[in-house]
């Protein structure tokens, strides 16, 4: 797993509230990181007891046994911080890999307490997935349909965040790398582009977009756009983005929402996740 944050990222984290950080990275299980002792049959057929990487080589696996394997990590990730352990809803496997990238960053957002995005647009799809087959960190531009984002006096863009990730197996493990090992890790063993070193700006600094920087962590009308690509430029085997944007301008058609695609599906207990 690799991860690049925004090239216009400012400096990243809170000391307190949504977008506290851990104090240290967590590793992946170890296999969803590697393949563990993989043996050859007579035939040539290679085995593997990793179920991410059953035949020894990284493709796209979003099979239960491997998200299950993820889904620990994340719940125990969330233990470590007091926040609820995670509820894949029930429709989740028939979902593709942009739909769970939205599920997952929104449980995420959910259990910081933070306003939950009310779904998918095709415009910001679009450019999420040019993006992921670039391999490379979203950007927004004000002619995408009618999606629009605050302009600061000084000039730029605040209103928006992503997020890229290269060679995670699915969506699961993209996403425990933006939130649990963005930050400092040592010297060859970091695996955000963006944090050189251990007070660096860039450190946390996906995991801080995605749960609301720059487009506000009570932002009851914020969207995404995800995208994937497999392979994508640069060697990346699987590539995976989210991008987010607070709208100025509403009603903008989307085309997944949390209400309709994901509240019915979820466990009792969950109503209170209702977007606005």
């Amino acid at each position: 797993m690799a991860a690049a944050a925004l090239t216009s990222a400012s400096p990243a984290g809170a000391a307190s509230g949504p977008l506290a950080n851990p104090k240290a990275n967590r590793p992946l299980p170890a296999l969803a990181d590697s393949t563990g002792q993989c043996t050859r049959s007579a035939s040539g057929t290679i085995s593997c007891p990793s179920p991410c990487y059953p035949r020894g080589v990284l493709v796209y696996n979003a099979s239960k046994k491997c998200t299950d394997l993820l889904l620990t990590a994340i719940n125990e990730a969330q233990a470590s911080e007091h926040r609820a352990r995670f509820s894949l809803p029930s429709n989740y496997f028939s979902l593709d890999a942009v739909e769970q990238l939205f599920v997952l960053v929104n449980l995420e957002r959910l259990s910081h307490g933070v306003s939950l995005l009310a779904g998918l647009s095709p415009y910001l799809d679009s450019e999420s997935e040019r993006a992921a087959a670039a391999g490379q960190d979203p950007q927004f531009h004000p002619s995408y349909g009618p999606v629009k984002v605050w302009a600061p006096p000084a000039g730029g863009t605040y209103a928006f965040g992503g997020a890229w990730a290269g060679n995670s197996v699915n969506a699961a493990a993209a996403v425990f790398g933006w939130f649990y090992d963005d930050g400092w890790g040592g010297k060859g063993n970091t695996w955000n582009f963006a944090c050189t070193g251990p007070h660096a700006s860039g450190c946390w600094g996906h995991r801080d977009q995605l749960l609301g920087e720059w487009a506000g962590t009570r932002c009851p009308d914020c969207i995404a756009g995800d995208g994937y690509a497999s392979p994508a430029a640069r060697s990346w085997q699987e590539s995976y983005v989210v991008l987010i944007v607070r709208p100025v301008t509403f009603p903008t058609r989307l085309d997944f929402t949390w209400n309709g695609g994901i509240l019915p599906y979820l466990p009792q207990g969950w109503e209170r996740a209702r977007a606005a």
